[in-house]
């Protein structure tokens, strides 16, 4: 059985501390973000235990929280 991996920059998973690093904010951010804005931060997942974070989603969130240019 012949099995294919996405190694496309898109699907990477990060953990907490490269998610942090990408969206240049504080590890603490992202901790605080799931347990005391529920909701508001990116999509995780656990994975035996630890958090981790899909690019993809990361990105989204960026575009998802982009402010409107100036004039819209």
């Amino acid at each position: 059985m012949s099995t294919t991996v996405d190694t496309s920059h898109e699907s990477m998973i990060l953990t907490i501390d490269e998610a942090a690093a990408y969206l240049a904010i504080p590890k603490a951010t992202l901790y605080t973000w799931r347990t005391r804005r529920v909701g508001f931060g990116p999509r995780a997942v656990k994975v035996g235990g630890c958090l981790r974070y899909r690019r993809a989603d990361l990105d989204a969130w960026i575009v998802e929280h982009l402010e409107p240019a100036a004039g819209e």
